[in-house]
């Protein structure tokens, strides 16, 4: 299957994509400064059966209780129609000046939907004196779309972004490894590609995808760590399942990765 970025995608990514976002400006006015989109779809290796569509959105202040649960119906109806999103708002004055972990206005992705279906539920969600939540991931996307995001609707990406301390991204991608390791037979592809993303960027300095982390890692890597990696890349490129990993050659990685990220730290 191929992949894409955001100027060669398929029409009913770009057309779900231009759709939500236009729903958020038409919802935020005034208040919108921009809608910034990074992840896969921004780096050209967007793969339609196993990519979310990665979304930031900042605005001038915080977003009013009735236009916040607008917002919510909207992610419910727009995710996984047909690819699923993930979204964070900011408010600037919580961008810059930078501060970590950075606060968030609202959030989204499929992992959050039953939290969102049970919040709607409740008339009084959200109170009007609702505390900014906290997120560390934020210093990572935030890193990433400041490197390689795309500006869709709004200020230029380099007028509204900060520079993210290395050490606050550090610490981003490095908590995001403990965990996906701890469960890495639930998702080794993610897993996998996360961890070579971050050892190209400890060892190489590199801003990259996934994609582009695991095929530095694999021409890095010994050869007994490389199996692993090459059906991971195969698998995030095409339309398999993650069923055709060795667990065997999964433990060489892992062992393998644990220690160069722990000596690179």
């Amino acid at each position: 299957m191929s992949q894409f970025g955001w100027h060669d995608c398929p029409i009913s990514v770009r057309s779900q994509v231009e759709n939500f976002t236009g729903q958020i400006t038409t919802l935020l006015t005034d208040n919108l400064i921009g809608i910034y989109l990074h992840g896969s779809l921004a780096m050209a290796c967007f793969n339609p059966r196993r990519s979310d569509l990665d979304l930031l959105v900042i605005t001038h202040t915080r977003i009013p209780a009735a236009i916040k649960r607008q917002l919510a119906s909207l992610h419910l109806s727009a995710s996984n129609a047909p690819h699923p999103i993930e979204i964070s708002y900011l408010p600037h004055s919580d961008l810059v000046p930078w501060r970590y972990p950075p606060p968030f206005d609202l959030h989204y992705s499929e992992a959050w939907r039953e939290k969102t279906e049970q919040a709607l539920q409740d008339p009084q969600w959200p109170p009007d004196d609702a505390h900014p939540m906290h997120d560390p991931d934020l210093a990572a996307h935030v890193t990433i779309t400041k490197a390689r995001g795309i500006c869709l609707v709004g200020a230029p990406v380099a007028q509204i972004f900060p520079d993210v301390p290395k050490a606050d991204y550090l610490a981003s991608i490095l908590g995001d490894i403990q965990d996906a390791f701890d469960h890495i037979l639930d998702n080794p592809v993610y897993a996998i590609l996360n961890a070579c993303r971050v050892d190209a960027f400890l060892h190489a300095g590199l801003i990259c995808s996934k994609q582009e982390g695991g095929a530095w890692t694999l021409a890095n890597a010994p050869v007994a760590v490389q199996p692993a990696i090459a059906v991971a890349l195969a698998l995030y490129a095409g339309d398999q399942t993650d069923t055709h990993f060795d667990p065997a050659a999964i433990a060489v990685f892992v062992t393998y990765m644990r220690q160069r990220l722990a000596s690179a730290e």
